[in-house]
């Protein structure tokens, strides 16, 4: 694929501004104890966000109680969901923005609302239909996801100037759309004192497909890409950017306010880790891997993974930072290896 020199340009001047690097730990399961344990020595070692799962299955437990939970045993991770979902049928959208400025206001501002459209229907049927919940298609779930977003934002008081945002009168939120409702509302604040919450509240957004990409450049604070190469999340930084500046140059025929179009957005990568000091302790993982996930998963993740010695990993990690990534969304194989959370943290000193 060829790339103009004026995207290779705007893509060196990106990494050139590129923040100390940021890793993320995602942790899923049903052991509070070790969950707890987990994100106490993550904030020692200095990970940067601490994100449990959310699903009504008995994988995990109730995210937004865990994430609650760590508020008061910690004092400077961030905290939140690997995804939150904005579906009609689960929650109610006014409910979870309260519960979102609450959680700000506890913890000082160390929410990160993690969203995106959610996994295939092949894979994602099993958690929803057992309990009554339909899984949309996927250009519901997408529509959903913009309509759900543009609510939060009004009920947080943190407005895009965009002519399909919601109404405001005198403090008073107005939204009729397809999937949400909003009759005059007023903004989640106090009665009195200053703004509930302290600061705003960030936005990641997971996306990979046109579709969601547009939906990442309008809104997101940070945007996600999952399971990549660095070649590959090249080719999508440039699809990222590419869209960030037709809706910029179109801004009047899409109907987008220029002001609301992000510059310099973090950008961030889910990989699988898998690390040792040694090379025959990297087997036996390597092997467990192969047994626990199949023989396709284990394919994938040595392509799209971070697999090695700490010297390797860092390697590793360096290629994607070159690429334009500033944050990393680590999935180990056993998110409770303490051992393994030091080995990492110590291989990425000074990147």
């Amino acid at each position: 694929m060829m790339i103009s020199s004026y995207y290779k340009f705007h893509l060196i001047t990106f990494v050139a501004s590129i923040n100390t690097m940021r890793f993320c730990l995602e942790v899923w399961g049903t052991d509070y104890n070790k969950i707890k344990e987990t994100c106490i020595l993550a904030e020692k070692l200095g990970y940067y966000g601490f994100y449990y799962g959310e699903a009504l299955a008995h994988i995990d437990l109730d995210c937004w109680t865990v994430i609650s939970s760590l508020i008061a045993l910690t004092n400077k991770i961030k905290l939140g969901p690997i995804i939150t979902y904005l579906y009609p049928q689960y929650r109610s959208i006014a409910l979870l923005a309260k519960q979102a400025v609450t959680f700000q206001e506890i913890s000082d501002g160390r929410l990160e609302f993690r969203t995106g459209a959610g996994a295939t229907p092949q894979y994602a049927v099993q958690w929803w239909h057992p309990y009554g919940i339909d899984y949309p298609k996927e250009f519901v779930r997408i529509s959903m996801l913009r309509e759900g977003i543009e609510v939060l934002k009004a009920l947080w008081n943190q407005y895009d100037k965009d002519s399909n945002a919601p109404s405001s009168t005198h403090s008073s939120i107005f939204y009729d759309g397809k999937f949400y409702r909003i009759n005059g509302a007023s903004p989640f604040e106090l009665n009195t004192g200053p703004r509930f919450t302290k600061t705003k509240i960030p936005i990641t957004i997971s996306a990979k497909k046109s579709l969601m990409l547009y939906l990442a450049v309008k809104f997101a604070d940070i945007w996600e890409a999952s399971y990549l190469t660095p070649q590959e999340f090249e080719v999508l930084n440039f699809e990222f950017e590419r869209i960030n500046q037709e809706m910029v140059k179109g801004a009047n025929k899409t109907n987008v306010h220029p002001d609301t179009i992000r510059s310099g957005t973090s950008k961030s990568i889910e990989l699988d880790v898998i690390i040792a000091d040694s090379e025959s302790e990297l087997e036996y993982k390597k092997k467990l891997f192969n047994m626990e996930r199949g023989p396709a998963s284990y394919s994938q993740i040595l392509k799209r993974g971070l697999i090695g010695t700490p010297e390797k990993v860092a390697t590793r990690v360096k290629e994607y930072a070159d690429k334009g990534i500033n944050q990393f969304l680590l999935a180990f194989q056993d998110p409770f290896d303490l051992g393994a959370l030091e080995v990492f943290a110590d291989a990425v000193k000074g990147i």
